[in-house]
């Protein structure tokens, strides 16, 4: 029998922001921020008695062949991606290739993608994926696979990573597991992946990152929605991570995500850092009581953030804040309330995003019964909502948020911020030798300072020299993370100065 083609497909990020443009116009335009594992995890769940070859395109790195022979072409994406989806989509379809589509977007909005879908996919696809395949070879395959219960995670293979390059990308992402405990009314995580919390094997995960690392992995990126539900079991996977790491020549640094609760105890942020942890993005949300309590993040209250981030920060981890504007408690004095709260906390890089209700999401509903949806949402979650703010119109809305995120990255704004993030540093691991040179690291710093001598506006040259001599003075072993932060803090003024601002037309 014929080998069958399947042509998978990764669409282009329409939004510079999560593509991390900034990034990557110092790192190099040619990579992407992180690959789809979902994708390549399809590789893997292919049953070995059917002869199928797979091409993997990720458009972020490089164009669709339009005309490569194929026998199904498989695309996945979120909601941002929805359109991009659909273009593809019909091209292929015009010249008789059917098409699957799964992913987040399809799973929460199915009738929207049905109809640019020979075969749609809801939900987990490890138990549909090879149901469909079998059928599919023998040309019974059905229009529509759900996936009605959560899966098991043990049953999650890892992704095949032959299909892709290390040099093409910033992170690798791992998925140590899925679910929330969590009901936030804007989010719609839940929608997809369950409340119950469900994880991977420490097996599974590590084998996960030990193929990273020997594909010569810089970075990996936890693509959990909350890396430590479980403590016990997040301690025991950091005690591997730890043993792992330790013994390589070229250690690896990790970063994740996950709510402010991780910074409450001290035993599992040395851990973090003894792991090398970079980076934790936190989604912090808003500092108002109400504002939380609205959207149904109240246990969020009794951790003081202000108390919080600067220990975290003092286990030389970087506090990624995502917060939020917009809310039915916010007034226009909330964008100076965040503002300080990042100055008094020493928080450098933070994402500002502006509320918007996502479909069939609590808020959503919500917002509907009270006339107060624009539009439907479409993945933008910067400079534009599809709310009709309460306390404010929604050009004060824009303005606040606008200008809120240009002042965080001025640099002298930002230089205060960095420069206090440095001096909370109390604790650098002494667990990985700084004797080795590591000469692509090196070459990669040496790019960054080539950057920040010619490429950047004089003011930003000057507090990029300002902000590493002092981390010098404070401590030697702090360059090298300082140098990072000036990359993300690059990124975010490119975005905040330079990105056209959309919502004036929406």
């Amino acid at each position: 029998m014929k080998n069958k083609r399947i042509y998978l497909i990764n669409p282009k990020n329409p939004d510079n922001f999560w593509a991390m443009e900034g990034v990557l116009n110092i790192v190099g335009k040619e990579k992407a921020l992180m690959f789809n594992a979902a994708l390549l995890t399809l590789i893997s769940l292919t049953p070995k008695n059917l002869n199928i070859d797979y091409v993997f395109c990720d458009e972020n790195i490089r164009e669709i062949n339009w005309n490569l022979s194929s026998d199904l072409v498989a695309i996945t994406g979120y909601t941002l991606q929805a359109e991009r989806i659909k273009v593809i989509s019909a091209r292929f379809r015009e010249n008789n290739v059917p098409v699957a589509i799964g992913g987040i977007y399809a799973t929460i909005n199915p009738d929207d993608m049905k109809n640019h879908a020979d075969y749609l996919f809801i939900g987990e696809a490890e138990y549909t994926w090879p149901e469909f395949l079998q059928s599919w070879v023998q040309g019974k395959a059905k229009p529509l696979y759900k996936q009605e219960v959560l899966i098991n995670m043990h049953d999650s293979p890892p992704p095949d990573l032959s299909y892709i390059r290390a040099k093409d990308y910033l992170y690798f992402p791992v998925q140590t597991s899925r679910g929330c405990p969590n009901n936030c009314d804007f989010c719609d995580v839940v929608r997809v992946a369950g409340r119950r919390h469900r994880t991977k094997t420490i097996f599974q995960i590590m084998t996960e990152v030990r193929n990273t690392q020997k594909l010569g992995a810089e970075t990996v990126f936890f693509s959990d929605d909350n890396f430590c539900v479980n403590k016990k079991f997040t301690m025991e996977l950091l005690g591997e991570l730890i043993k792992f790491n330790t013994a390589l020549a070229r250690p690896l640094s990790f970063s994740t995500q996950a709510t402010i609760m991780i910074g409450a105890d001290e035993e599992l942020l040395k851990l973090l850092a003894d792991a090398r942890f970079s980076v934790i993005f936190l989604g912090l949300e808003s500092i108002r009581g109400a504002c939380l309590e609205e959207v149904n993040k109240g246990q969020m209250v009794f951790y003081n953030p202000f108390e919080i981030i600067p220990r975290i920060s003092s286990y030389g981890i970087v506090p990624f804040i995502g917060m939020i504007v917009g809310f039915d408690n916010d007034d226009k004095g909330v964008f100076g309330e965040v503002e300080e709260f990042l100055n008094e906390t020493g928080s450098p890089i933070a994402s500002i995003s502006v509320l918007n209700a996502p479909l069939n999401t609590l808020l959503y509903e919500r917002m509907k019964q009270e006339g107060r949806i624009r539009e439907d949402f479409k993945g933008f979650w910067h400079f534009t909502t599809n709310i009709i703010p309460k306390q404010m119109t929604i050009e004060e809305l824009y303005d606040g948020h606008q200008n809120l995120f240009k002042r965080l990255y001025e640099p002298e704004k930002f230089e205060f911020r960095l420069k206090k993030w440095l001096q909370n540093v109390k604790y650098l691991t002494p667990l990985y030798s700084t004797g080795k040179k590591d000469f692509f690291r090196i070459f990669i710093i040496m790019k960054i300072l080539w950057h920040f001598t010619f490429c950047v506006p004089p003011n930003t040259r000057r507090s990029f020299f300002s902000i590493m001599k002092s981390a010098w003075q404070i401590n030697p072993r702090l360059i090298s993370r300082t140098v990072s932060i000036m990359v993300q803090y690059w990124h975010y003024y490119y975005f905040s100065h330079t990105t056209p601002w959309y919502n004036r037309e929406r």
